[in-house]
């Protein structure tokens, strides 16, 4: 019986100790992770075979003439990368698609990348087309809240460990406004082209001055599973901005 007792006794003190490392509260919210300032929005590389018939998920938007959707696609390590597939006939949804609301679309058809000389750009032939059912306001609603819940953390963040080395000393001691974390305005940039995942960010307190005319704010990346009707996880960062 004291062997039980003491192997229980062992097992639980792991437990803990697991539980108390990494994050602050594993319980409080989806888990939280960071990114250093200077590091965007990375462009995939050949994702598809040229030529290929393809079924691909995305966030439907229009821009003049031009109907598109910007893909974000997952890789099993968590990691992600942009593509933007422009649709040669799009006649998907006539007018205009306001850019913070744009229609969860899948298509299918044939893709071609042989006009554009950047990575990430693609043209697809589209021969079938469904739209998704997409409530934009309960995402946004979902990533507010999942900020909500880690707002201790986003506040005792180290913000000068993710500044640029150049802007480490003004950065340093900096703290966001907890108010202006609350109301983060979430912006969709793009969803998983098979999976039903999508990114989000919402642009928050700005950090102080460190040159003229460059702006730089705190930045909270939102990964939001559709299917499970919930935040998957956040990432914090520094965005910035030259004005010319």
């Amino acid at each position: 019986m004291p062997g039980r007792f003491a192997l229980f006794a062992g097992l639980l003190i792991l437990f803990l100790g697991a539980c108390g490392s990494g994050e602050a509260n594993p319980l409080a919210g989806p888990p939280l992770h960071t990114r250093p300032e200077g590091v965007g929005r990375v462009r995939c590389g050949p994702l598809w075979e040229e030529g290929e018939e393809i079924t691909l998920r995305g966030l439907y938007r229009t821009s003049g003439e031009s109907a598109y959707l910007d893909i974000q696609h997952f890789f099993p390590d968590g990691s992600s990368c942009w593509a933007r597939v422009f649709l040669l006939n799009r006649e998907m949804e006539p007018g205009a698609i306001p850019w913070n609301a744009p229609l969860y679309v899948e298509v299918g058809g044939r893709l071609s990348s042989g006009r554009w000389s950047s990575p990430g750009l693609w043209d697809l032939q589209v021969e079938r087309r469904s739209l998704l059912p997409l409530d934009h306001r309960a995402v946004q609603e979902d990533c507010q809240a999942a900020v909500a819940d880690r707002l201790p953390d986003l506040e005792a963040l180290d913000w000068a460990a993710l500044a640029l080395p150049s802007y480490v000393t003004g950065t340093a001691g900096f703290h966001p406004d907890a108010e202006g974390l609350r109301h983060l305005e979430f912006h969709f940039l793009g969803s998983d082209d098979g999976r039903p995942l999508l990114l989000l960010e919402g642009q928050g307190p700005a950090l102080p001055p460190v040159r003229p005319l460059v702006e730089r704010r705190v930045a909270v990346e939102c990964v939001y599973d559709l299917a499970q009707g919930k935040v998957q996880e956040l990432v914090a960062t520094i965005r910035g901005e030259v004005h010319e």
